[in-house]
């Protein structure tokens, strides 16, 4: 098939499910009516880009971000994490934390993404940690543990 035939194939499914897989917040396994339509969105995504689809064109006809859907892609073999009881850190604790990731940043973007992974499985709140860098959103964070994640084999 080529990449319009595709497009006219995937576009209209992954764009009914969308709003639904959007709304899919925590753990990939959870189970719920918006955690089902975000793993179909994601395994049809796979699919469109396995068979030659154009992501980048895809994004444009969703009116999406490149981004999400290359990180669907990328991350869509990752395991979910799973879930445990969650850690109350102290103020000067997320302090240090964001202090480590700063200073990992300026070394390497690979040790960057290894101590933001390390941060995580210690139960830091990203979207905290993305707060205390002043970033809008915790989703850069979550693409630096998937990569380290990725980078290291884990699945």
């Amino acid at each position: 098939m080529t990449n319009d035939e595709l497009l006219d194939a995937y576009a209209p499914t992954l764009a009914t499910l969308l709003p639904l897989a959007r709304k899919a917040y925590g753990s990939r396994d959870i189970e719920s009516v918006q955690h089902t339509a975000s793993r179909e969105y994601t395994r049809l995504l796979c699919q469109f880009y396995e068979g030659g689809g154009s992501l980048l064109d895809l994004s444009k006809r969703l009116g999406v971000t490149y981004a999400s859907l290359h990180r669907r892609v990328t991350t869509s073999d990752l395991a979910p994490r799973q879930s445990t009881t969650r850690v109350k850190y102290s103020d000067s604790e997320y302090a240090t934390a964001v202090s480590k990731i700063l200073e990992a940043k300026s070394m390497s973007t690979p040790s960057y993404h290894q101590c933001l992974k390390d941060h995580y499985d210690m139960r830091y709140s990203m979207a905290r940690i993305a707060r205390e860098m002043g970033l809008s959103s915790a989703n850069p964070l979550y693409y630096g543990i998937n990569r380290a994640r990725l980078d290291s084999g884990l699945e």
